[in-house]
């Protein structure tokens, strides 16, 4: 497995910046989820096609892969498909010329008994969509979307209409509200699925983030689990200082990260 981070824990730097933060810590993977300061995708300078073969170049003279590029795609709400699905493709497009094989959506809440069923609807037309650029969609373990009886269905329609390109992000924090120790249950039962892995730490009796090993999320025994199986994907510590910006920065938590991770 490698590790990786995601911007959302820098993302008033710059892609040269980011870059070299990857290098200082010996990351060698990084999750793009916002750069200088822009999270939505198609305002993202470096995306932009005119601009997209110099950024590849930077990218490659790193020596630094880009694991996933987040999206802000949702899939529960049918009134917002058309323009996740815009959202998607473009993302899509930026991924394949980054030499990216993933993009990051989510499916957040359960609002009815159909949520789950548009759901995996919107998620099968986004995986057409970007299967001609040789892209993933993974889903994120989000939300109300962390148990069996949410996943299940999603992934069961992909594998109906024989759409391959389709994964799981696992967020260990998500999952834990769910599973709790019992974390293996989930493992076990979605491991196929899982390409990419969000590392991060709280307290449970709070809720509140904090660094690496200070709380009580399992994240040192889900990563030896990971590596003792061969998990090829990227572990990447989610440092959501862009929502909770009363975390420290992100250069205290990648050291505590690769110490916990590596």
């Amino acid at each position: 497995m490698k590790l990786c981070f995601s911007t959302l824990g820098c993302t008033e730097l710059g892609l040269s910046e980011i870059l070299s933060l990857a290098g200082r810590f010996g990351i060698p993977a990084i999750e793009l989820r916002g750069i200088g300061g822009i999270t939505e995708n198609r305002l993202i300078s470096e995306y932009a096609p005119s601009r997209i073969r110099g950024t590849a170049e930077l990218i490659a003279a790193s020596g630094k892969e880009i694991a996933v590029i987040g999206t802000s795609c949702s899939f529960d709400d049918p009134s917002k498909l058309e323009a996740a699905l815009e959202e998607g493709t473009y993302s899509a497009a930026a991924a394949a010329r980054l030499g990216c094989r993933y993009i990051r959506v989510f499916g957040n809440r359960i609002r009815s008994a159909a949520s789950a069923v548009h759901a995996a609807s919107g998620i099968s037309r986004l995986c057409r969509l970007t299967a001609p650029y040789g892209v993933s969609v993974l889903l994120e373990v989000h939300g109300d979307f962390n148990t069996e009886a949410a996943l299940a269905p999603v992934i069961a329609a992909q594998e109906e209409k024989g759409l391959a390109n389709f994964g799981l992000i696992w967020d260990i924090a998500h999952t834990d509200g769910t599973f709790g120790d019992g974390w293996p249950c989930f493992y076990e039962r979605f491991r196929p699925y899982i390409k990419h892995v969000h590392i991060k730490d709280r307290h449970r009796g709070s809720g509140l983030l904090c660094l690496p090993g200070e709380g009580n999320l399992p994240a040192a025994q889900i990563a030896r689990r990971l590596a003792s199986d061969g998990f090829s994907g990227c572990v990447s510590l989610e440092w959501e200082r862009r929502w909770h910006p009363e975390l420290p920065p992100l250069e205290e938590a990648l050291p505590l990260f690769t110490a916990l991770c590596g």
